[in-house]
């Protein structure tokens, strides 16, 4: 019997399940991902570069990632006051994702072949009553709450600056040739990730997915897929099945977490 892990959320249940695929396009899957229910984790990263380094880069990711902070929870759990306030584990979360940044670095160096090699990342952690969330490039999360759904994920890429500043229409956005040009990735020398918190509420659906969805499947369609209710796994299948059904131009993940009522 497994020991239940110190920090897994007391209060709420979460059904966890996650698919990743080749596409229609593409002769390799570059990304990876990470389904752990038993310490409340899910990741996605989408690799990048050449001689297959790209799906290099985002297995490093995801392994440093989560031992990393896997190992750090077991530790700060056991403090009094351990994780009360979610800046503990965002804390955790980035000096994990730090880590694997320097590591994807070594090992670029060390081999010709898988020089320049990068990937995105997104994380999403619960603890005690929090969730954080945490990323880098484009790889996103979603929360479908109450019939919406919102992206909680920050998107460092050229277009979002764009559109941010007023330059690109975002209409226009998901058509413009330099859509996929991000501005950090691990791999790179400097990287700011991105992090959101807050508290799961019974009902929530949360969605980590690559480039290889969202670039095909847009927010609302993804939002009328979680509003039919299915679970987990079906949820995911579904999505990937539409982004190949547009095309599938690149590789899709997809993590679909739920969070169940509490037991009476």
């Amino acid at each position: 019997m497994k020991q239940a892990f110190p920090c897994h959320p007391k209060h709420i249940r979460i059904k966890m399940a996650g698919i990743t695929d080749t596409g229609q396009r593409r002769n390799n899957n570059e990304d990876n991902i990470l389904v752990d229910k038993q310490h409340a984790l899910a990741i996605v990263a989408d690799g990048m570069g050449g001689h297959n380094a790209g799906e290099v880069a985002s297995q490093i990711a995801i392994d440093v990632t989560s031992q990393f902070l896997i190992a750090g929870l077991y530790i700060e759990s056991r403090m009094d006051d351990a994780f009360s306030t979610p800046e503990p584990m965002k804390d955790l979360l980035e000096k994990s994702i730090q880590l694997s940044n320097r590591k994807i670095i070594e090992e670029s160096a060390k081999d010709v072949t898988k020089s320049g090699m990068g990937t995105t990342i997104v994380c999403l952690l619960f603890c005690r009553s929090w969730f954080v969330i945490g990323n880098v490039g484009d790889s996103r999360c979603y929360r479908f709450r109450d019939g919406k759904i919102s992206q909680l994920s920050e998107d460092h890429s050229w277009i979002q600056g764009m559109v941010e500043q007023g330059t690109i229409k975002k209409e226009d956005a998901k058509r413009h040739p330099q859509r996929g040009l991000l501005l950090q990735a691990l791999g790179n020398r400097e990287i700011n990730p991105a992090f959101t918190f807050g508290c799961p509420q019974a009902g929530d659906i949360f969605v980590l997915c690559s480039d290889g969805l969202t670039e095909v499947v847009s927010n609302n369609t993804i939002g009328f897929v979680l509003n039919q209710d299915g679970n987990p796994q079906k949820t995911a299948e579904k999505l990937v099945e539409l982004a190949n059904e547009n095309g599938g131009p690149d590789n899709i993940s997809v993590i679909v977490v739920k969070i169940l009522p509490p037991r009476e």
